[in-house]
Order: structure tokens, then C-alpha cells, then sequence
């Protein structure tokens, strides 16, 4: 028996988008498979987390319409036309693990959006046709599982050093990262750069950019200033923070308010249970 994803997770009354947990063999490379039905918005702006999607679209006409394409890292906010009454499904590859499932680098997707086709060392038919349906987080497990175990994904130095910066809330610096990957910073930076597709200095600031975000959205129950958030997630003082969020976000973190539940982007870190949580701002960190 192929085991089964955690239960989906309704988010809201406002919204379609469910997620679920990958099957637990596969947690250690997929942070979450997501959901979104019968879609409204003609587009959907994304912010830059340093994970790799690989999404599948079905049309509402027909069951045989559907697409599959590869959403990489963005380095920026990013907005992705959507189209109206199209199921959407999603694969949330952890930060440098889309490396075992794709096979193109992820320095070669980064700010980009590719057909699946020819970057898929799988066929993903029969996910295709259960979009719509509850049998699509089982589908998912299912190709995903029987890929795993003929590839035997292994772990690589440089996983350590993703997530001690995760760890660290992007407060790591460079040199310290590249000292517990064990080669000097020019190397470990060429490294990164192909696993995660983006250089571990950019990745520190959206791993930082989150925590901030998320502490302003709770800032009104923890009676926090942008000061004070400013000062809990590492930034030398509140203009460093704005800028930070212009740059990342396109806006300051006064306008960085909840949005609707995302395309591409839509889960929060999991509780402690493990039971996955689905944000309602797009970009929020997982």
C-alpha cells in the first residue's frame, strides 16, 4: 500500500486552497503539496522564499486540459497570471531539494517559470487527471514515492548549511556558513547558488524578511513597534527593514498586510503537531 498524505487542511470559507503533508518518506525533501479549486483571480503576486514549485493546472472545460511547469526561486516579488476556473496543484520542494526530482539545476530556473517537459525524470499523467478530485495528494505520494526509491536521494554537506541559516533566522553570517560547510566562502557560495538557486546571502535576507513579516502581522496582540521588529530579526535599524522589504516585497512593511491565499505560495510553518497550516498571506515563510 502506497502511503497516503496527512488529511487536507481546509484554510478558510474565503478561500480554495488546501494543503497537505507529503507522505512521511518524503517530508525530508517536500515541505507540502497544496490545492487551489476553481480559481477567481487573474493573478496572483508571489514573494521570494528560496523553494521550488512544480505546479499542475487543469482547465475548466475539460479534464484533459491540463499543463505541468516548474516555478523556481524568485529574487523578487513576482506576479503569475492565473487562469479563471482552472484547478491548480502544487509540489512545495523544500529550499535545495527540488535537486533530487528535477533535472535541471536551480540557478537555471531562478526568477523563471518552465514547461515540465523534458525537466521531469517522472510522468505526472495520472496526477494530472485527479486534480480536481481527493485523490490528488495520494497521486502526488504516489510518483513521488516510486521515484525516491529508484534514486535514493542522499543528503549533501550543503543542506546543513541551508538549514542553519533557516535556523538562524538569516542572522548566520556568510563566513560562519561557509567555516560549517567546511571550504572557503567563494566555493560554498557556487554551491549554494546551484542547489538553491539563489546566492546564501540573498537567501539569509528573504529568511529574515519573513520572520519580520511575520512578527508584523502578530505585532498588534504582541504590542511590537517596526523598531522593535527591526531589532528581533537582525536588521541594524528600521530603515535596513524597509529597505529589505521594498526590495524584496515592492512595498514598506507598514503596507505588508495579508493578501489572499496564494497560487504558488500559500503555507505557513507547519505547528508543532506537524499538522500543516495554510497562511493567508502569500509569502509567508515556511
Amino acid at each position: 500500500m502506497v502511503p497516503t498524505s496527512s488529511p487536507i487542511v481546509a484554510l478558510s470559507a474565503e478561500t480554495s486552497v488546501r494543503c497537505a503533508l507529503p507522505a512521511a518518506p518524503l517530508r525530508t525533501w517536500i515541505d507540502h503539496y497544496w490545492l487551489s479549486l476553481d480559481n477567481d483571480s487573474p493573478a496572483h503576486a508571489i514573494l521570494p522564499d528560496g523553494a521550488i514549485d512544480l505546479v499542475v493546472r487543469q482547465g475548466p472545460e475539460s479534464d484533459s486540459d491540463w499543463t505541468v511547469r516548474v516555478y523556481g526561486t524568485t529574487t523578487s516579488s513576482l506576479s503569475i497570471a492565473l487562469e479563471q476556473g482552472a484547478h491548480y496543484a502544487g509540489v512545495r520542494f523544500k529550499p535545495g531539494q527540488g535537486r533530487h526530482f528535477l533535472k535541471a539545476a536551480a540557478r537555471e530556473l531562478t526568477d523563471r517559470c518552465e514547461s515540465a517537459t523534458g525537466l521531469l525524470p517522472f510522468c505526472l499523467d495520472r496526477v494530472a487527471w485527479h486534480v480536481g478530485s481527493a485523490d490528488i495528494f495520494a497521486s502526488f505520494d504516489a510518483v513521488l514515492l516510486a521515484h525516491a526509491a529508484s534514486v535514493q536521494p542522499l543528503p549533501a554537506r550543503i543542506d546543513s548549511a541551508v538549514a542553519l541559516i533557516a535556523a538562524s533566522r538569516g542572522m548566520l553570517s556568510i563566513e560562519d556558513a561557509a567555516d560549517a560547510f567546511g571550504t572557503g566562502r567563494r566555493q560554498f557560495e557556487r554551491v549554494f547558488l546551484d542547489t538553491v538557486g539563489i546566492a546564501p546571502k540573498l537567501f539569509s535576507s528573504i529568511v529574515r524578511f519573513h520572520c519580520a513579516g511575520r512578527l508584523i502581522r502578530q505585532a498588534p496582540a504582541a504590542r511590537m513597534t517596526l523598531a522593535d521588529i527591526a531589532h528581533a530579526c537582525g536588521y541594524a535599524d528600521q530603515s535596513h527593514m524597509n529597505r529589505d522589504f521594498r526590495r524584496l516585497a515592492g512595498m514598506a512593511p507598514s503596507a505588508f498586510v495579508r493578501g489572499n491565499v496564494a497560487f504558488v505560495q500559500d503555507a505557513a510553518a507547519p505547528p508543532p503537531d506537524n499538522t500543516p497550516a495554510c497562511s493567508t498571506h502569500p509569502g509567508e515563510w515556511k
